[in-house]
């Protein structure tokens, strides 16, 4: 096979070297046969041109001439045409009064007479009739004279005054001894014989030929059998002419176009005269001849190919087609599952070999199926024990939301997403009692099992230590004991511990060396300025640091985990704190779960593919405080006192009675004027908060009926005696005397009445 292979490439070599060189032989001999041509007819128009020159000269002498008679004008021209018969016909003409001052038209013109079989001399030329100096042939020479004795050609023109044919003319200019132009010589040319030797030029049956003027963009003929292309047609509508390729000078140009969807190989020629010769081959015919014998030649090869082949098979079935046989057969028994099998080859070359090879073969391959078997059915175990402790794992998390539907104070979400089966993170939420919730995140040493095992005793041991009523320093301190004890394998947990009074937004929290939160205070989050901690289980006796800050309603706290921000990409480079700064503050005012996908988003893009190498755990609390919307009627005067005594629950009492008072005047001016004579609903927001002198509360009535501004309105005159007061007023004027501030805004069709007011 590899001699047979080697002898198809040698050919398939030399059958492209020689169709590429016979193909260039091809193209040179076409272009030779039209550099021939053309330096044929390049001959015949240097002749016209060299004969034009002759005559002007001529007609020079003449002019200079004593004696001018009209004999020896005739007799110029009809002696040049005699001497020259290649042209039609050729005269002397001067300008208006050059030659005579009497004559305005004086001129020697003979051509051949085929009436008479011999050149004579017209004079009908001179006559008023034929006004020779505003013909185009005339003009057209005058225009291109400059000065010298060069030849000028015409356009070409169908002369059907005299031969009936397509001519055209040169000629010169006739000078007197100042270089002053006093008339011209023409020599006319019959192109017909010319045209008729050109197109006889077909090297191939596809081939044709086309003779136009460039300088006039004008078709001579074309010889394409089919075309619509006429004589007399611009030469620029022809769709390949810009493709060709032609000079000025002495050589062919050679140039490939696609005429009518056929490819053609163009030869082109320019003449002296601004005539372009050019000859177009389909470039499958040049070669059409040589790639017949060479199919020929190839279906020689390729038969003789087939019957070696179809010897050598025979040959080789009788020498190895029986052990093959019985070898195939041994093997498709092995592939069939029978590993008991055992081929019996008495031979002592290569079969025999591969023979004992497979035997060897089935025996350790029945011994490692049965050893992957036992791992597979090990492994499988373990991942049912694995999915079953992440079941387990999951299900210890709070992941139900929303966690606390009968709620409106605040929204918290989390998610955690290990990076094994089980992971050692954890989060967990809670309410302590009624007005507290508490909030965990925390990250163990290690993944896996073993991490799973330290995180579950962790979570528990804190949140039963939080329910206890411990304060969360002391709950850290508490863990941190139990933690350490029987600690052989040294693994350690940081955790962050919040718990939130609900009524007044009092945050208060322990860091153990885990990461610092981001809090969103003022519409943007940052970094929640606190020192952290040492990390638990790793030493006995340790304090932690307690914190207090207090949430606005709108504030939001995000806790996570170091497989947030220690996330990797393929260039090892971390995700970092400034990408989650800056990833949280783009995603703001989203639901919390839309919040925590937005963040996981911008890690998976940046990690561009990269395994996930850390358990990543993240948790979002949304602070909102105390809000209740009811309809605005005097019947729910109770659910909104009610509303209001639980924040202000151990305040003094005066301060409480105060803000019952001004509870009971706000709401009771809306329930009766805001949407009279019809109903709507009033929202109340209450936020408490601890300041130096004590507790503040913030009050905030909502409400879309008409508008209408405490402040338009005069203050009563309380010195006048009851039955002299205009009704209404007082109200609100003793809720302005008891409270720190008052505000009243309209905006997007609402009252907004925001009231402050401290202990």
């Amino acid at each position: 096979m590899g001699f047979f292979s080697l002898i198809t490439a040698v050919f398939a070599v030399y059958s492209a070297s020689a169709t590429a060189n016979y193909r260039q032989l091809r193209i040179d001999e076409v272009s030779e046969t039209v550099a021939f041509e053309s330096e044929t007819v390049g001959k015949i128009i240097a002749e016209m041109e060299r004969n034009a020159v002759d005559l002007a000269l001529a007609g020079r002498q003449f002019y200079l001439a004593k004696e001018r008679s009209a004999e020896l004008g005739i007799s110029i021209s009809t002696e040049n045409f005699n001497a020259f018969r290649a042209a039609v016909g050729g005269g002397i003409w001067y300008e208006p009064y050059a030659l005579d001052a009497d004559k305005k038209r004086v001129c020697y013109y003979a051509f051949f007479d085929e009436a008479i079989g011999e050149v004579r001399y017209e004079p009908d030329y001179e006559t008023e009739e034929y006004d020779y100096h505003t013909q185009m042939w005339y003009t057209t020479i005058l225009e291109g004279l400059d000065g010298s004795y060069d030849a000028v050609w015409t356009s070409i023109y169908y002369d059907d005054a005299g031969i009936n044919a397509l001519m055209t003319t040169v000629g010169a200019g006739i000078y007197d001894d100042e270089r002053r132009l006093v008339g011209i010589s023409t020599v006319d040319w019959a192109i017909q014989s010319m045209v008729d030797r050109l197109s006889t030029i077909k090297p191939t049956p596809g081939s044709f030929v086309l003779l136009a003027s460039s300088k006039d963009d004008y078709i001579i003929t074309k010889t394409r059998e089919g075309s619509s292309v006429m004589t007399g047609d611009p030469l620029h509508n022809l769709s390949w002419f810009n493709d060709i390729s032609f000079t000025d000078s002495d050589s062919v140009g050679i140039a490939y176009i696609i005429s009518e969807d056929i490819e053609y190989i163009s030869f082109s020629r320019l003449f002296t005269n601004g005539w372009l010769f050019t000859v177009q081959i389909p470039a499958d015919e040049i070669i059409s001849v040589f790639e017949k014998r060479n199919n020929q030649f190839t279906v020689i090869i390729a038969s003789s190919f087939i019957l070696l082949l179809i010897l050598a098979a025979y040959l080789l079935s009788r020498m190895i087609n029986r052990p093959l046989r019985k070898l195939s057969l041994g093997v498709a028994e092995l592939g069939g599952g029978d590993l008991d099998k055992h081929i019996e080859m008495r031979t002592r070359d290569e079969f025999g070999t591969l023979a004992a090879a497979f035997n060897k073969m089935t025996v350790d391959l029945k011994k490692s199926i049965e050893q992957a078997a036992q791992e597979q059915a090990e492994k499988e175990r373990i991942g049912a024990e694995l999915n079953v402790a992440a079941n387990i794992q999951g299900s210890m998390l709070p992941c139900t939301f929303p966690a606390f539907p009968e709620r409106s104070e605040f929204d918290i979400y989390a998610v955690m997403q290990p990076a094994k089966e089980v992971g050692g993170d954890f989060y967990d939420f809670f309410l302590i009692n009624k007005r507290t919730l508490g909030v965990v995140i925390a990250d163990v040493s290690g993944k896996g099992v073993p991490a799973a095992l330290f995180m579950v005793i962790s979570k528990t041991l804190i949140k039963n230590t939080v329910l206890s009523g411990k304060e969360p320093e002391a709950v850290f301190e508490t863990v941190n004991k139990m933690l350490c004890e029987n600690n052989n394998a040294g693994m350690f947990v940081t955790a962050f511990l919040g718990c939130l009074d609900i009524p007044t937004g009092k945050f208060t929290f322990v860091n153990a060396g885990h990461n610092l939160p981001l809090l969103r205070s003022n519409g943007k989050f940052d970094w929640l300025k606190t020192q952290a901690t040492f990390v638990l289980a790793s030493l006995e006796d340790m304090f932690f640091s307690q914190h207090e800050i207090t949430l606005k309603p709108g504030d939001e706290l995000f806790l996570y985990t170091d497989g947030v921000t220690e996330a990797e990409n393929n260039e090892k480079a971390l995700f970092g704190n400034s990408l989650l700064l800056e990833t949280a503050n783009n995603n703001l005012d989203l639901p919390l779960n839309d919040f925590t996908m937005s963040i996981n988003r911008e890690m998976e893009k940046f990690a561009d593919g990269a395994e996930q190498a850390d358990d990543i755990t993240m948790l979002v609390l949304r602070y909102k405080g105390l809000g209740l919307t009811v309809e605005a009627k005097l019947e729910n005067m109770d659910t909104v006192q009610d509303f209001i005594n639980a924040p202000i629950e151990g305040s003094p009492q005066k301060f409480q009675s105060q803000i019952r008072m001004v509870v009971d005047e706000i709401f009771s001016n809306i329930a009766n004027y805001a949407y009279y004579p019809n109903t709507g609903d009033v929202t109340i927001n209450v936020a408490v908060s601890d300041e130096a002198k004590g507790k503040s509360i913030t009050l905030k009535f909502e409400d879309s009926g008409i508008a209408f501004d405490p402040f338009s309105s005069a203050a009563p005159d309380i010195t006048l005696p009851v039955d002299e007061r205009e009704i209404g007023g007082l109200g609100l004027f003793m809720v302005k005397n008891i409270v720190d501030s008052i505000d009243y805004q309209r905006t997007d069709g609402k009252n907004i009445l925001t009231i402050k007011h401290s202990e």
